[in-house]
């Protein structure tokens, strides 16, 4: 009897053994699996939203340049006009935003992001046309209007791809092509307001124009070129496409969802958690688009003539590129967020604090600069991967 009542206890031992081995064995060919899945949507995702995002930060920024190509003087904007002009894109893009994300449920990220590219891409090159403030500032308006579908919108199609471990780094990855995008901006703008007088039309003409026709031409692409969601792509195969829904399942839990939930929109409004992250990502923003807009004229007022200066204000960018993805990769692998973030802020601060020194030489408050390029770009990906 005895030997008899060991037998189920010691066959239960076997076949928990076997089970665990079986899925270890499991778990290993799903991570090979997973790993191969990983790389596929990185190539056919990342590039593309890249590329869209590069577009859209040079036709949000490119006013900085058009500054540098007298454009104060030929529309005769005075005292802080140009400050109120660099500000109502954000009236726009702040009240449209969170509308723009919650349509973005329901209509295809391929159709609702290529529209608004669209949209911002016909405004920025009827903004070559504008006569005064007031024109200047109704096309500024519009373009955070159409502006506020892409950025937001690319935040949340990734985290329909990604999971909460993998974000930091692919947010980061399409963000950088905004950092490269402005350090080579000022050589593209230079090159461009050079046509200064053709066809009687201004430098800064000639810069919001080619801005826009390109938006436009890649804006009809990407109507093609944007993947909706796993479950629907036909490049992924059936296992693949099931792999995909099934891992972002699991890691998302309840928060996972793949239809309009009101219910799940209304608990974010009501989070509180929320509105800190704004507070915060507001203080990051003032921070980094201080640098972006005004990174030329901070180099020009350094005693640089424009084409130095254009020169000049690509190592900041490129800094904060190389930053931005060392920032993503460390803090996915070690899955924390905010050590990170508080110590690249304290890298700004400290460049910011520098620049405000007044008897600074040229080199020191240049250096600065790049110190704060480097601390203020990965400030933003890291806030929203957490």
């Amino acid at each position: 009897m005895s030997s008899n009542s060991r037998n189920p206890i010691d066959n239960s031992e076997k076949i928990d053994e076997f089970t665990n081995n079986s899925t270890n064995v499991l778990k290993n060919v799903e991570s090979a699996e997973e790993k191969r899945l990983l790389q596929k949507i990185d190539l056919r995702i990342i590039p593309i939203v890249t590329i869209l995002y590069i577009i859209g930060f040079l036709d949000r920024v490119n006013i900085g340049n058009a500054k540098l190509a007298h454009l104060e003087l030929d529309l005769s904007l005075t005292g802080d006009e140009y400050n109120w002009v660099l500000g109502i894109f954000f009236l726009g893009y702040v009240l449209f935003e969170v509308p723009s994300n919650i349509a973005l449920i329901k209509i295809k990220p391929s159709i609702w992001i290529s529209t608004f590219m669209v949209g911002w891409g016909i405004i920025m090159t009827g903004m070559a046309f504008v006569k005064n403030f007031s024109e200047l500032m109704a096309a500024r308006l519009l373009l955070g209007v159409f502006q506020s579908g892409l950025f937001p919108g690319v935040v949340f199609y990734l985290t329909k791809w990604y999971k909460k471990s993998e974000r930091t780094y692919r947010i980061s990855l399409f963000f950088s092509g905004a950092t490269i995008a402005g350090a080579f901006n000022g050589l593209f703008a230079y090159a461009i307001t050079n046509l200064n007088g053709k066809f009687n039309l201004h430098g800064w003409q000639w810069l919001f124009i080619l801005d826009g026709v390109i938006t436009v031409i890649i804006a009809f692409f990407s109507y093609f070129l944007i993947s909706d969601y796993a479950e629907t792509t036909s490049w992924l195969t059936e296992d693949e496409r099931k792999l995909a829904v099934d891992r972002l399942r699991y890691d998302g839990g309840h928060a996972h969802t793949t239809h309009f939930d009101k219910h799940q929109i209304l608990r974010a409004f009501k989070d509180s958690k929320i509105y800190i992250f704004m507070i915060l990502y507001f203080c990051l923003i003032v921070t980094l688009y201080s640098f972006s807009f005004f990174v030329p004229t901070i180099v020009n007022d350094l005693g640089f003539n424009v084409v130095i200066s254009q020169l000049l204000s690509i190592p900041p960018f490129i800094l904060g590129c190389i930053s931005c993805l060392v920032i993503a990769k460390l803090s996915d692998h070690f899955g924390v967020r905010s050590p990170y973030l508080i110590f690249c802020l304290l890298i700004s601060i400290f460049g910011y604090a520098i620049l405000i020194v007044p008897n600074a030489s040229t080199a020191v408050k240049y250096t600065a600069i790049c110190i704060v390029g480097l601390g203020a770009f990965p400030t933003v990906p890291t806030t929203l991967a957490w």
